[in-house]
């Protein structure tokens, strides 16, 4: 062999391991952008280099992001190219491709057939051949729901298979961590959750910078309510791994599920920023949505602006610029774009929609009230996290109209699955109101009298209630006194006596509180009715001097208090006037 050729041969197999190197890194970077949420930029990867050197592996590798992708036709294209370039070869992994795209297409018996000639060729002693059928028997288990993307599966072959490649890694000394995900995912798919996380955390052993091993661990300790370990996992697959996105938007979710919000938005804004252009405008919106209830309202409008400039006009897009508007008190905006969303996409409607239309219609001058009512009504319908007739409620409560406050104060009670005690509380006070400015007179007077009496009644047996919740409640104690009398004219509550116990009772507990305006107002009113009571039906004026004492101690000058322990001395009868003397005659 001449020097020259030998040169030629030695410099032909340096630039042949150089591309080599590059090559694998090229693969191993697609494979982490494909991973990491990263779809357009594994595809410009994988694309670029079976363009530039259509070679087996990168033909399979190219099929491989297809299959990922839910594309299983291109795949099997790219896959046929790949058994072309090497037709020979007995590890081609393109041919167990051809499995895969079989799976994925629901034909289980050819891709069985498929799988059995690859193991045949290489005698079941090839980890990648393994891994790959494996891998492809799971249906390819995505992050985010912990599913397969592919119907076809069979989890116990795929358990079958990986347990082979890791008993030839252990004896042979190989590393491959992607056997044991294969693993994992299937023992998920099949609900064993503890032997997943084995093979989980045995890829962790193999690879400790695995983060998508530690941030499906931490979607298993998710979905089994252990917030804690699951936050630990998501923490760590973070750590190890900075650029593995998923964990970062499924640590947002976790954070959006607890209700911690600007978690959630931190996170879920990181994982935006590390997928770059390849975050889709529903992505984009969903983090938006994060931003939303932050309260980091810039952020959203922002975000809707970008996905705009893409030419998107998602129904979506008009729910959050309502909602962000509804937040930055711009109500007409709000109304416009939330009216839109809901005849686009009613299907889609939850309870905030109609929520926040309802509060802004409520807030545009003027107001179509009952339009905007029905709308808080829909969402109070919806919605199974709050209780919404409550803001129904409280708008009419604080608009005076008690009669339709009672209503809803009602229905809250009714959604209640144990009311507390300020839904009592909420619902007395209307009930208090209406009978307090009812007044009996004219010729309906019965009639207004007999329903005065019943709300106050009604009000009534709420304080019984709160007072059974917490005995010891002043506030019921006062007003259970005053529905009692007030129920009744002055006559009739002096003859039955009724609210006099409850009064002795209140004035009894609340001596050993301190004073305020509450308890002053209340004892100014009790010591009076029991002063009066003791003279007119009690005929006690000793008892009657005791009450109207203490009444003159907090109210000096009261009238009636005053008229009794001190009454004006009775006047003095007029004398006649004298008659001059008559004269005597001489």
């Amino acid at each position: 062999m001449n020097i020259r050729f030998k040169s030629w041969l030695v410099a032909f197999a340096a630039s042949a391991f150089v591309y080599s190197q590059t090559s694998a890194q090229d693969i191993a970077t697609g494979l982490k952008q494909l991973d990491g949420n990263q779809a357009c930029l594994a595809k410009e990867t994988f694309e670029k280099l079976a363009t530039a050197t259509p070679s087996a592996d990168n033909q399979f590798y190219l099929g491989y992001y297809y299959l990922r992708t839910k594309q299983p036709d291109l795949a099997k294209a790219a896959f046929e190219k790949g058994l072309a370039a090497d037709p020979k070869s007995k590890e081609n992994l393109n041919k167990v491709g051809m499995g895969a795209v079989a799976l994925a297409q629901g034909d289980r018996t050819g891709a069985q057939t498929i799988f059995a000639e690859v193991l045949k060729a290489t005698k079941n002693k090839n980890v990648n051949v393994l891994q790959r059928i494996s891998e492809a028997y799971t249906g390819y288990v995505v992050i985010d729901s912990m599913k397969p993307i592919y119907k076809t599966t069979d989890p116990a072959k795929a358990v079958e298979l990986a347990d082979i490649a890791i008993a030839l890694m252990l004896k042979g000394g190989d590393k491959n961590q992607e056997v044991y995900m294969a693993k994992g995912d299937a023992f998920y798919i099949k609900g064993e959750a503890g032997p997943a996380v084995s093979a989980y955390e045995d890829a962790i052993n193999v690879t400790p910078g695995l983060g998508k091993a530690f941030a499906k661990v931490a979607k298993i300790y998710w979905g089994g309510r252990n917030y804690e370990l699951a936050q630990t996992n998501f923490k760590k697959a973070i750590e190890v791994d900075p650029d593995y996105a998923p964990a970062n938007k499924e640590y947002a979710e976790l954070y959006f599920y607890v209700r911690q919000y600007k978690q959630a938005s931190r996170y879920m804004d990181a994982y935006i920023e590390k997928i770059t252009a390849c975050a889709s405008d529903d992505e984009v919106l969903r983090s938006a949505q994060f931003n939303f209830v932050a309260e980091e309202f810039s952020k959203v409008n922002s975000k809707i602006a970008k996905v705009m400039s893409s030419g998107r006009t998602s129904d979506v897009l008009y729910r959050m610029m309502g909602w962000a508007a509804y937040k930055e008190n711009q109500y007409e905006k709000a109304i416009e774009n939330l009216n839109k969303f809901l005849k686009q996409a009613p299907q889609k409607a939850i309870d905030n929609d109609y929520r926040y239309l309802g509060n802004a219609m409520l807030r545009v001058s003027p107001a179509d009230t009952a339009a905007a009512v029905a709308n808080l009504e829909k969402a109070a319908e919806m919605d199974t996290v709050d209780n919404g007739y409550k803001e129904i409620a409280a708008f009419y409560n604080a608009a005076k109209d008690y009669e339709k406050a009672i209503v809803y104060y009602k229905k809250v009670i009714a959604r209640e699955k144990t009311p507390g005690l300020q839904d009592f509380v909420n619902l007395s006070l209307p009930l208090y109101n209406v009978a307090n400015r009812t007044f009996a007179s004219g010729p309906d007077s019965l009639a207004l009298r007999e329903k005065k009496r019943n709300y106050f009644l009604a009000a009534d047996s709420l304080y019984i209630k709160m007072i059974e919740r917490k005995p010891d409640y002043l506030y019921a104690h006062g007003q259970r006194a005053k529905a009692n009398y007030f129920a009744y004219t002055r006559e009739e509550a002096m003859t039955n006596g009724i609210a006099i116990p409850l009064m002795e009772n209140y004035i009894k507990l609340a001596s050993a509180a301190p004073m305020d305006d509450a308890i002053k107002a209340n004892f100014k009113l009790f010591y009076q009715v029991l002063g009066a009571y003791s003279v007119i039906t009690l005929k006690d004026e000793a008892k009657a001097k005791e009450w109207f004492t203490k009444l003159l101690e907090i109210d000096p000058g009261n009238k009636v208090a005053n008229d009794f322990l001190n009454p004006p001395a009775p006047e003095q009868p007029a004398q006649p006037a004298a008659k001059p003397p008559v004269k005597k005659k001489a």
